[in-house]
């Protein structure tokens, strides 16, 4: 039996983007009644992992147990808890909330408003997005869900809400604004960067709470916050937009496809449009065009620029990867492009890269470099894209590292997806092993086990 889907037709009736949410001073003194309407949509999640652990040897003890057939080192049971945030999008008790909060979990809880306590399941998720979908094990014919709303017509400056779970304390409600849209950090967070910032505190336990509105819709997914000994109240959330298409598809078919062109982009700069001899206008800068890829199947070159896909305007490397990865694979949309000041344009059928899965081990989903991230740190490797808190990876990679050697023993080999896999394989056995990695332009190496 398929689950039912977030999409725009049946969860939602979206405001008119000309109906303004109302003001504080709209509402009185007090932003109550809103937070009595919704609150009871946000749900407390609580999961548990049990990790094996594989307890250290020394070396002559180690030689004893093998030489003479003493079985496995000897090991023992973690148990991990984990407490963040969600919110019900349906009456069939299907919830949204940030994968890195129930990544790898062995059970997960929910406990709603009214302290109500459910067991639960994970349908899916997506660590590109940090997003996964959970479902309760058994229907509840008076929980309320939340209205999603639209995040293409958030505006800067629009007054927000977020409720949820920070540092235990379930149902705080906190209250700012809009601070920019269209974040990006860098991929130190997921792989797919395109945050609302807030200024409403969020702080941990946070993750996977809804930002609202004034209209009472869920605009967005409270994910990350900047190191807090380094900046105040700023927050980011994944735009409820994203989140839904990632989810429908998760519910649909398990698993999440993006749309692949095929070039490595950067942006077009005032100064690089000079150095090429070519006029300025803001757009993707195409550096390299990958054999075989649907861009070179309509004759994209370097140095054409990308102003418009599927309608829309392209104005940086990351508004075209926003774009284009939230298409799916087989669909044909409209690139314009500039080409020595001429305006082109061609019918691109989309394809699937099969990379842009990536790879799940130790702990961490690992994808390769694109040439251009290659030729920007001048090596090749696997970058991290995720990390599970819980996992051998935890506290030694993060997001955003970049992985170019593995060294098993003595040797040390170019990092690939096969070689984490035997790591992960020596780490369970007791053994260990170190990565070479490239961290905001430094070389480091790691030991793990």
């Amino acid at each position: 039996m398929s689950l039912p889907s977030l999409s725009f037709a049946l969860a939602i009736a979206l405001t008119s983007a000309q109906a303004a949410a109302p003001t504080p001073a709209d509402m009185g003194v007090s932003v109550a009644p809103l937070v009595e309407r919704v609150k009871s949509s946000v749900v407390t999640i609580q999961s548990m992992k049990v990790i094996p652990r594989v307890m250290r040897e020394d070396p002559f003890t180690q030689y004893f147990r093998e030489r003479f057939g003493l079985g496995d080192a000897p090991s023992r049971r973690e148990t991990q808890l984990g407490l963040g945030s969600g919110f019900i999008v349906n009456k069939a008790g299907i919830i949204l909330t940030n994968n890195h909060v129930v990544a790898g979990a062995d059970e997960v809880w929910v406990q709603l408003a009214d302290e109500r306590r459910f067991e639960a399941r994970v349908i899916g998720s997506d660590p590109a997005t940090d997003v996964a979908v959970v479902k309760l094990n058994r229907p509840l014919g008076d929980i309320r869900p939340a209205a999603l709303g639209n995040s293409e017509q958030v505006r800067v400056g629009d007054y927000v809400l977020a409720i949820g779970n920070p540092l235990g304390l379930g149902q705080t409600v906190t209250m700012g604004i809009v601070s920019a849209k269209n974040r990006m950090l860098g991929g130190r967070i997921m792989q797919y960067e395109d945050f609302i910032q807030t200024d409403a505190a969020i702080n941990q336990g946070n993750s996977g709470g809804p930002l609202f509105n004034f209209r009472g819709e869920v605009i967005g997914i409270n994910s990350a916050i900047l190191n807090p000994a380094m900046a105040m109240n700023v927050g980011f959330a994944i735009p409820i937009n994203l989140a839904r298409q990632i989810a429908d598809q998760i519910q649909r078919s398990g698993s999440v496809v993006r749309g692949y062109l095929g070039v490595g982009t950067e942006d077009l700069t005032p100064d690089k449009a000079k150095r090429l001899s070519i006029p300025f206008e803001p757009g993707a800068l195409v550096n390299v065009v990958q054999p075989g890829s649907p861009a070179e199947a309509v004759g994209l070159r370097p140095n054409d620029v990308i102003v418009e896909v599927a309608g829309r305007r392209v104005e940086s490397s990351a508004g075209l990867q926003r774009i284009v990865q939230s298409r799916a694979p087989g669909e044909t949309v409209a690139v314009g492009y500039l080409r020595g000041g001429r305006r082109l344009a061609a019918q691109v059928r989309l394809t699937e890269n099969a990379d842009l899965r990536g790879t799940q081990v130790l702990g961490m989903q690992v994808v390769p470099l694109s040439p251009a991230e290659a030729q920007e740190i001048g090596a090749t490797g696997l970058k991290v894209v995720s990390v599970d808190r819980r996992s051998p990876a935890s506290g030694s990679l993060q997001p955003g590292d970049v992985i170019t050697h593995v060294v098993l023993g003595t040797q040390g080999r170019a990092a690939t997806a096969a070689l984490l896999k035997q790591l992960e394989q020596r780490l369970a056995r007791g053994g260990g092993g170190r990565l070479v990695i490239v961290r905001d332009g430094y070389q480091l190496v790691l030991t793990l086990g």
